[in-house]
């Protein structure tokens, strides 16, 4: 979500600071506002859209939500928090790195390392450790886990 909020707001700086260069530079006494105006919105859109990137490679490491056809096909498995670091604070709430162990209801385990946006007190308590979370994990991609819990 964050990523499409920063790269709506680079592509409307881009736009403004293209419109502002070819008004601004028709005017003789004008010029030199419009190449730092213009400048100044480019660099802006740019810190933008590498703000966006920085988000979305956030989310691609996130506990993931499924679509309803893919929890259909996932299969039911337990995670234990093997420990808990707080990262950074986004929107109020905090983001958590999270070590799992993951065990589906078929295979052997294995561990991960994934991040999760929580409320301080629910990563407070998984802070600690050996707490173990219902999940599920797509048969395709064990990676690929959602802990109801957490969502």
């Amino acid at each position: 979500m964050a990523s499409v909020v920063f790269g709506t707001c680079a592509a409307i700086a881009s736009i403004v600071g293209v419109v502002l260069f070819i008004v601004l530079r028709r005017k003789p006494h004008t010029r030199v506002g419009a190449y730092v105006s213009a400048t100044f919105l480019f660099l802006g859109a740019g810190m933008l859209t590498l703000g966006s990137i920085s988000f979305a490679g956030l989310e691609s490491a996130a506990l993931q939500t499924f679509t309803p056809e893919e929890r259909a096909t996932a299969v039911p498995c337990n995670a234990v928090v093997l420990g808990a670091e707080q990262t950074n604070k986004h929107n109020g709430r905090y983001i958590w790195l999270l070590r799992l162990r993951v065990t589906p209801q078929a295979g052997s385990p294995y561990e991960i390392e994934r991040t999760a946006r929580l409320a301080s007190s629910m990563g407070e308590r998984l802070e600690k450790g050996n707490v173990a979370l219902s999940c599920l994990v797509a048969p395709a991609d064990h990676t690929r886990i959602e802990i109801p819990a957490l969502a």
